[in-house]
This record gives structure tokens, sequence and C-alpha cells, in this order.
């Protein structure tokens, strides 16, 4: 029985997402082998008939036992019995003295066809074990392709879902069962999932029966000897740290499960496919673990970065007011207007500093939608040096710009913002009364501008490293500062798929370079004047 179901398994090599044939479990000879075993003889005997006067009876047995060869190793061991007998009969009717008799007159004819008979069997009962063991072999290859396509889409799949439905469909495939995979809640309760079912995912599980199998944590083994006699197989999906779920199989056919060797096949599918759900799991684990670790980090980062800038502006304000409060009429107004003056600059450093850590809070929480204009590079430039007007009132600005400059389809807010925290960086970096250069320049592959200063430059191994949050050179220093202006720099650019970097430069200083290149599917300016 074994024998023919190793057969059967090498016709039904499919895909896996094809419907499964069903299941043989005997290889009976076919009518067209039986009647192979009859004509073989027949035929054999009309090619001899002709040289009957030639060939020895001994010679023509042997051409008799070819075609017992010939029969089992094509069509099995009952049809070549079948020839066997056939030959036996033609031999003695046709070629055995007296002829057109079955008697054979002749022991030395008599002997030969016994003989021819015996080892007619013998060869054919080692045909068939031939033929089985290809057979075997066969089969065996076709398991571990199965097992090899299985394990290279599990290793692919990154997501439970995904190991989860390839699971169910080579199941389906090789088992002939609709199948589906049962985890516990929240609560510890196995149920369904909550993702909509395939199409040939098995519905109405006993939810009762996978919680005790889930539960006890039974072997495979024993839960197929367990519920052998129910419509469908509950078998624990165990890994390393323990039962994580419970496949359940529907019974189609007992007998492509029971057998040992297809028990084998299913439980080599289902380490599997829990090895690859426990590699999910931990893969999940890991990285919530190392998102809280990066939040832990980027938390201890912020408290230390702003405590000295928010400490210095508080106390220069609160010291600024106390002096006010507590004047009995000694200060005189320039004075009284040198502290309200003090107040006011400190306060809107505080301001400043809080509005970087909430752009940066909604740049890296995607929520910045780019309003993208067409819009002249000259405008741009003018608006931020306007904003920084004020600030950069002693220090002289050269801005290089050729005339004719294209338009750019930009987020001019964001953009200029990113301008005003390159020249507010350059300012800080740079010596009182040296000047800070801006080149700007349109192509046809998109926008540049750069913003140099004449400071003292940035070291080569951290021209990468200034652009991460809260990152400064020199943590305590003069200039205040929380380290986020050149990150959000990087973020707006990189929100307009552009590139950020820095470079020093030969007369001393940094320049910092950004690009953003022409969007292909941007509108016209003429499409944009007819909205």
């Amino acid at each position: 029985m074994i024998l023919c179901i190793e057969q059967t398994l090498l016709k039904s090599t499919r895909k896996t997402t094809e419907k499964p044939s069903d299941y043989q479990h005997s290889e009976s000879p076919s009518h067209g082998h039986w009647l192979w075993g009859i004509a073989i003889p027949l035929l054999l005997t009309l090619i001899d008939w002709p040289f009957r006067e030639i060939l020895t009876t001994s010679n023509i047995l042997m051409f008799y036992l070819l075609g017992v060869f010939f029969v089992a190793i094509r069509f099995g061991f009952w049809p070549s019995i079948l020839a066997s007998l056939t030959n036996a009969a033609a031999f003695a009717y046709f070629f055995a003295p007296p002829i057109f008799s079955f008697a054979i007159a002749e022991p030395e004819n008599l002997a030969g066809l016994a003989v021819t008979m015996v080892v007619g069997t013998v060869t054919s009962k080692l045909a068939e074990n031939v033929r089985h063991q290809a057979r075997v072999a066969e089969q065996r290859e076709r398991r571990a392709s199965v097992l090899y396509r299985l394990s290279k889409e599990l290793a692919e799949a990154r997501l439970e879902t995904e190991i989860i439905e390839i699971g169910v469909h080579h199941l389906y495939a090789e088992f002939g069962g609709r199948n589906t995979f049962l985890f516990p809640d929240r609560n510890g309760l196995v149920c369904y999932p909550n993702e909509p079912p395939l199409d040939i995912s098995l519905q109405g599980a006993d939810l009762g029966m996978a919680r005790r199998v889930f539960n006890h944590g039974q072997m495979e083994s024993n839960s197929i000897d367990t519920f052998s006699n129910e419509k469908a197989l509950y078998m624990p999906l165990t890994g390393s740290t323990g039962t994580i779920g419970v496949l359940v199989l529907e019974s189609v056919n007992p007998r492509r499960i029971f057998l040992p060797e297809q028990r084998q096949f299913l439980g080599a599918f289902i380490n599997q496919i829990s090895h690859a759900l426990e590699r999910a799991s931990l893969a999940e684990q890991a990285k919530d673990a190392t998102l809280k670790m990066q939040a832990e980090t980027l938390r201890n980062s912020l408290l230390s970065s702003i405590s000295h800038d928010l400490r210095t502006p508080l106390a220069a304000i609160v010291c600024a007011a106390s002096t006010l409060e507590t004047d009995r009429g000694y200060l005189n107004e320039d004075r009284k207007r040198k502290l309200a003056s003090a107040i006011s600059e400190e306060a809107q450093r505080m301001s400043d500093l809080t509005i970087k850590i909430l752009e940066m809070a909604r740049l890296e929480a995607g929520e910045v939608v780019l309003n993208r204009q067409w819009c002249a590079p000259e405008e741009v430039v003018g608006s931020a040096l306007r904003r920084l007007d004020k600030k950069l009132k002693g220090r002289q600005v050269n801005v290089s710009m050729p005339d004719g400059q294209a338009l750019v389809y930009v987020d001019a807010v964001l953009l200029q913002q990113v301008i005003v925290n390159l020249l507010d960086n350059a300012d800080k970096y740079s010596p009182s009364g040296l000047p800070i250069d801006i080149s700007v320049e349109t192509t046809p592959f998109g926008l540049s501008i750069a913003v140099a200063d004449r400071g003292l430059g940035i070291p080569e191994d951290l021209q990468e490293k200034i652009f991460d949050k809260f990152f400064r050179i020199h943590t305590e220093s003069a200039q205040s500062g929380v380290g986020l202006g050149l990150p959000i720099c990087r973020a707006i650019v990189e929100a307009h798929s552009g590139e950020i970097h820095t470079t020093n430069r030969s007369i001393g200083g940094a320049v910092f370079q950004l690009h953003l290149p022409v969007l292909e599917a941007a509108p016209t300016i003429d499409s944009e004047e007819k909205g």
C-alpha cells in the first residue's frame, strides 16, 4: 500500500496555489497494463513464427523472456506474470512439438519453459523493486523540493501575516485540506486572527479543542492520535519558548496524513512554519525594543541639550524682571530700556528654541505636506535675509545670483526656513565683521544654493554627523543652540527629494551646499497661471 501511495504522490506534483488532486492509496494495474501482458507475447509469437525452422526452442524461449522483462519494467509485476503465462501457452501451442497442441512431448522443452517462467518471475520481482526504489527516490526528491520552496518563501517573508498566508497555501496544496492558524489574544485565549480569511482557510474550528491543545502543548503525534476521529486535526505550533499557536487542518483523506512518511512530512512543514513565525515575532520585539531605546536616548539628548539653552535665557529674564520689579526709582529710563530689551531678546531665544523643537517633531512625524508652488529663487533668499535683518545688521552678506534665474517648484516657506537656519548657523560660528557668502544657481537639473562662512570649519569626520539631532561640535560653548537647525534643514531638503552636505573652504570656513532636483511631473507655469 505504501508503494502505491508513493507512486500516486509522484503524479500529484503541482504548484502550491493549485487545488490538490485526490489522493489514491492503491496502484492496481489498469486494463491497458493487463492487455499489454497478453499483447507482447502474441507479438513475439508472430515475429518468431516465420523463423521456427531456423531458431531452436531455447532461442524462442529467450525471446519470450525478453518480453517478460519489458512488461515487468514498463507495466509492473502482475502484468509480467500474465505475460509469462501467455508465453508458456503460446510456446506450447506453436513451437513445442507437437505443434498446435498444448501438450509438450520433449522433457527438454518442458524444463526450458519451467526455467524461463521461474527466471521471468524472479527478474520481474527485481524489476518491480527497482521501480519502487526509483519512485521512492523521486518522491523524496519532490518532498525535498517542496520543503525547499517553503523554506525559501518563509525566509523572504517578514510579516506574520505573510508567513501565515504562505503556510496555508502550502499545506492546502500538499495535504489536500483547508487549514487555519490560531493564536492567543492578549488574554491568552486562542482565537481567530483579525485579518480577513483566505478562500482556502478553514472556518468553524472548535476553539475549545484548540485551546486545550494550546494549553497542554501536545506533541504532533499525540494530537493526531487523539483527534483522528475528528473532521479536523488540531496540532500545536511549538517554538523554542513553548507553544505559540495551533494549526487546524481539515482531514479530507486521513491516508494523506496518517501514513508514517506523510506524518513526518507534515511535521517538517509545521516546524518550518513555527520557526518562521517565532522569528517574525522576535524581530518585531527587537524592533519595538530598539524604538524604545531610541526614544529614551532621544529624550535624554533633548533634556541634556536644552537644559543649558533654557537655563541661560531664563536666568537673564528672571534677573532683569526682578531688577525692574524691585526698582525704587534708582534706574533711569535708559537702564530700564536695556533691561526690557534683554527680557525681549532672551524670550525670543526661548521662542526660537521651542519652535525648532516643535518643527523637528512635526517633520519626523511625517505631518508636513509640501505646498509646492512656482516661485523665484531671489524672492526666497530675499525673504530669508529680511527675517534675519536685525541679527545680521553688522555683518556683510554677499549674494551671488545670476540674472534671469528660472522659477523653481518648491515649498517656499520651508525652503526659506532652510536658508534662515543656514544663515543663522553661519552667523553664530563666524567671527564678527567677516562676511557670509550666498550663491544661488538654477540649472535644467535643479536648484543649487550654497551658504559659506569664514569660521573655523568643520572636522571631516564630523561633516555628516552635524546633521544628527541635538549634535553639537562643542557641547558647552558660548554659542546658543540646541543642535536642531541643521537636522531641520536636512529633513526639509529630503522632503523635496534633495540632498545637503558640507565641506570646508580653502580660505577657511564651511560651505553648506543643498541641491533640489527638478520634478518630472511638476506642473508647467502655464498650468499654474490657468489654475
